[in-house]
């Protein structure tokens, strides 16, 4: 049996209370909120009532707030028409949110590289580069900041108009249900490792968030 150091000066209360202090003032660091951002969203997982528009407004909300990336859209799979569609966004234009609505793609097109040229970062995040050009037919008015597009890379720190990540939301069989995309950051800069990690998890979450919608779904609305 262990005992106890007779030695000890510091007491069980104050170990408490520094512990409790600790974690209530954590809250003032960046990625401390999005680690409260992201348990909020696991609460909204777990409710029997999901909404799941909330949910992805809140995605976009922490993404944009808390890793300062200009603009974010979500595009997800539509069985009934068998294509992938933008839903939602946060950071763009009113016309160019426009063009992206009416834009949809087949599986097949997804991941063709003669149609639109990508760089893997990671299994689950893919970016695609203004200089080679990755935009295909009918996208042109999907630039936010046109004006922007004359930009020059100074360094490969930079992000310029015209570049943007993809980062896949899967199921549970590792299809994909669709996806997050994003910009640089709101200084046009490139988000950092941690940053894209941390898309990454919230696209697991999604992914996850869109299954139980499918289930608790009377309907059986479908997304």
């Amino acid at each position: 049996m262990m005992t106890m150091n007779k030695k000890q000066t510091v007491s069980t209360e104050e170990v408490g209370r520094k512990l409790h202090l600790d974690y209530m003032y954590s809250s003032k660091d960046e990625y401390q909120k999005i680690l409260d951002n992201t348990n909020t969203l696991l609460k909204h997982i777990r409710k029997q009532s999901l909404d799941i528009d909330k949910f992805f407004d809140e995605i976009i909300t922490v993404i944009r707030r808390r890793l300062w990336i200009r603009e974010v859209t979500v595009a997800l799979f539509n069985p009934e028409k068998s294509c992938y569609m933008y839903r939602y966004m946060g950071g763009l234009r009113n016309d160019t949110w426009e063009a992206h609505k009416s834009l949809s793609y087949t599986k097949e097109e997804l991941v063709n590289p003669n149609v639109y040229k990508s760089r893997e970062i990671s299994k689950e995040t893919i970016l695609f580069l203004a200089e080679d050009n990755p935009y295909g037919e009918g996208e042109a008015k999907t630039y936010n900041r046109p004006a922007m597009l004359e930009s020059m890379r100074r360094s490969a720190e930079d992000s310029i108009e015209g570049d943007y990540f993809d980062i896949w939301i899967r199921g549970k069989n590792d299809d994909i249900l669709g996806w997050i995309e994003i910009s640089g950051t709101i200084d046009y800069k490139f988000p950092t490792i941690e940053s894209l990690k941390w898309i990454e998890i919230l696209a697991s979450l999604a992914g996850l968030a869109i299954g139980l919608s499918n289930v608790k779904n009377e309907k059986g609305r479908r997304f």
